[in-house]
């Protein structure tokens, strides 16, 4: 494959011929519940972007099936990119009128984001280097990940499920928490396990009503809490460093770009970044993010939302830039799908680290996509 490193990103040389919408329903290997709610399978929204030379590109679009977690929904994912997102393209173009034309759209992150990423992985496997490899060498090649646990019924059961992911080798590990769970459970995790590089993450589910249990939980000494408000009170995690200043606050939904960052940090809200390139808009937004929170030293590490081995090796190759932070939460798509869409399956070793042996973009298993998929949409581009 040539290697074109010359030309600039934005004057980068972008066709379309069809935009491939795709919806597969993948059954987790158990059933995950947290303060969003419950789910046994993940419904993954593909966007293949397919060009006049008949070279294709994939993204992986991260929204959840329902808008309990942020605004965004699988079937709003399909209609932006069908009915807004798609009229807007051109049939012939470039990198840079691509992404001045997607600024249209706001408040659809997740799907701008795998619109672009289908772009970008495009451009990659023409010769092109994408936002990534123009802005930092890919770091180290062992990506140090975490592992996030749900909700449990009784605190044996969750001592039971981390002695478990500890023996597999997992560097940190992130307790779910909610209004309706017990201290003692976590308390009992705690008791079990001294020097637990322990987290714990409440998605935005609590309130200063709360106060009693997050003062159990803080007397813990987790490593983190994170989101321990909803998404659009950052002012009530401000009061929370102010009554807790020894507790080490990481938001993640609060943070849907650069502006929100700022905002949190001036309000002294937060400790450390779970970042999630498509919350934000896409890797050249996160790229942003990461100069931010590097120049005011914010503990920054990339997060992942039960996607496949498409949208976590597009995370991964985030991490890997990142060789400061402890633990990524990235745990391995095997440690979720009993399948997977891609050929070559990301493996944690037993050091707890994921490997990264090249950054070749993913071969799909294209008989395994066809057998799990539910939905799919092509939208054909005129000449």
């Amino acid at each position: 494959m040539t290697r074109h490193t010359e030309t600039p990103l934005r004057a980068i040389p972008l066709s379309l011929e069809v935009l491939t919408l795709e919806v597969v329903a993948i059954p987790l290997l158990e059933h995950f519940r947290s303060a969003i709610g419950e789910r046994s399978q993940r419904r993954a929204l593909f966007v293949r972007w397919t060009d006049r030379d008949g070279c294709w590109g994939i993204g992986e679009c991260s929204c959840r099936p329902d808008p309990y977690f942020n605004g965004e929904f699988l079937e709003g994912a399909v209609c932006v990119l069908r009915d807004h997102l798609f009229p807007r393209l051109a049939a012939r173009g470039s990198v840079g009128e691509l992404t001045e034309s997607v600024r249209r759209v706001r408040g659809w992150n997740f799907t701008v984001s795998a619109l672009l990423d289908a772009a970008f992985d495009l451009i990659r496997r023409k010769g092109h280097p994408d936002p990534l490899q123009r802005w930092r060498s890919p770091g180290s090649r062992r990506v140090p990940v975490g592992i996030s646990l749900p909700l449990f019924d009784a605190p044996e059961q969750a001592v039971q499920r981390v002695g478990r992911a500890l023996e597999a080798g997992y560097r940190r590990v992130k307790l779910k928490v909610s209004p309706a769970m017990k201290a003692s459970t976590a308390e009992a995790v705690r008791a079990a396990f001294p020097s637990l590089h322990l987290g714990l993450d409440a998605n935005g589910s609590l309130g200063p009503s709360d106060y009693a249990l997050i003062e159990r939980l803080a007397d813990l000494r987790p490593r983190l809490f994170e989101q321990p408000f909803a998404p659009d009170r950052i002012d009530w995690s401000a009061e929370l460093k102010r009554r807790r200043p020894d507790l080490r606050v990481c938001l993640d939904e609060s943070i849907g770009g650069l502006g929100d960052l700022i905002v949190a940090h001036r309000m002294q809200a937060l400790d450390e970044l779970n970042l999630k390139p498509g919350r934000v808009g896409g890797v050249q937004e996160a790229v942003a993010l990461v100069e931010y929170c590097e120049s005011r030293q914010i503990p920054v590490w990339v997060g992942g939302m039960f996607e496949t081995g498409v949208g976590r090796m597009a995370n991964l190759r985030l991490a890997a830039r990142l060789p400061g932070a402890e633990a990524h939460d990235l745990s391995p798509s095997r440690r979720y799908f009993a399948v997977d869409v891609v050929e070559r399956r990301l493996e944690m070793d037993e050091g707890g680290c994921v490997r990264l042996e090249d950054e070749d973009p993913v071969t799909l298993d294209e008989a395994r996509l066809e057998d799990l998929r539910v939905e799919r949409i092509e939208l054909m581009k005129n000449p």
